[in-house]
């Protein structure tokens, strides 16, 4: 009974999640959808007044001024209109809209540039460092092979300079397994986890079981947790398809994680022979088989090594 009343609470708690989702992507959409409407529709009126004027004849006095008149009571319209919204923004609370403005940039950096030019103070409000936290960076790639421009270079310094978890996230992985800057990843990774990344804890957890017994124990008992855990199982597999896609882009050079191969388990194999487990069972019930699992995923990816020589 208690597990079927804790199954339910689950449940309940996960509808609940998809409504605030659906409702937090309905504002979005909204805003982003002014956003591109501000910025389409002058640009029409612009092209529909080339058009007339150059395909025309040579008009008389008359037409010339109708037509004068016509784009200055469109541009007079327009302008009522900027008003418009521009005071119905201001009625926002200010802490609203920059999270409005945070789950546009999450969504993408396209629709966050629209709303940044759509008007002044919507680009007060993307400015804002909260909104820089959570932007995403899809359309960045974790090794630049082609040169920033400006206006990039100074959008991933803001990043880095307001912390965005994802930002911290990829530089903690370039850091250890391409720099070999410990500190400087660990660093990162605990700063991106402490803001809810679950991938920055992830790799925390790989990065404990390549080191000695005392944080391998933590590693460990962490890992097993994030994949017992119904919340966390599926992003544990997600986390780790990031990691090896970010492995597979960098060039890996830490000697630690090239020349070690960690065991957890010395019985894994009698474990798995004895209980049936596969290599994604998500019912194993030794930890440290849990873990052996993992590495084995990350093992793959990894330069091979020639333990012959």
């Amino acid at each position: 009974m208690a597990a079927e009343a804790e199954e339910e609470e689950e449940e309940e708690e996960a509808e609940a999640a998809v409504t605030a989702e659906e409702a937090a992507a309905a504002t979005v959409g909204v805003v982003v959808a002014a956003a591109n409407n501000f910025l389409v529709k002058p640009n029409l009126y612009c092209r529909d007044f080339y058009k007339t004027s150059s395909s025309s004849p040579k008009l008389g006095r008359t037409e010339n001024l109708s037509i004068k008149m016509t784009r200055h009571s469109r541009g007079k319209i327009m302008r009522k209109n900027a008003k418009r919204v521009v005071s119905t923004i201001k009625t926002i609370p200010r802490e609203l809209s920059s999270d409005i403005m945070a789950r546009v940039a999450a969504n993408s950096l396209t629709d966050i540039t629209n709303v940044k030019l759509s008007c002044k103070i919507l680009n007060e409000i993307a400015e804002d460092s909260y909104v820089y936290q959570n932007v995403s960076l899809k359309k960045f790639r974790v090794v630049q092979w082609k040169s920033l421009s400006k206006e990039e270079t100074a959008f991933l310094n803001k990043c880095s300079e307001f912390g965005n978890p994802e930002f911290l996230y990829r530089k903690g992985v370039v850091d250890y397994f391409s720099r070999n800057e410990l500190d400087s990843a660990y660093e990162c990774l605990r700063k991106a986890a402490s803001q809810g990344h679950v991938g920055a804890l992830y790799v925390i957890c790989i990065i404990f079981l390549f080191s000695n017994d005392q944080f391998k124990q933590r590693g460990i008992t962490i890992l097993s947790e994030m994949k017992k855990s119904r919340a966390f199982r599926r992003k544990s597999k997600h986390c780790r398809r990031n990691l090896i896609e970010i492995l597979r882009e960098i060039w890996v050079k830490n000697s630690r994680i090239i020349n070690h191969r960690p065991i957890c388990c010395p019985k894994k194999d009698l474990h798995a022979k004895k209980k049936g487990w596969s290599e994604e069972d998500d019912n194993m019930t030794c930890d440290s088989c849990i873990c052996d699992t993992e590495l084995s995923f990350i093992f793959g990816v990894l330069p091979r090594v020639d333990y012959s020589c």
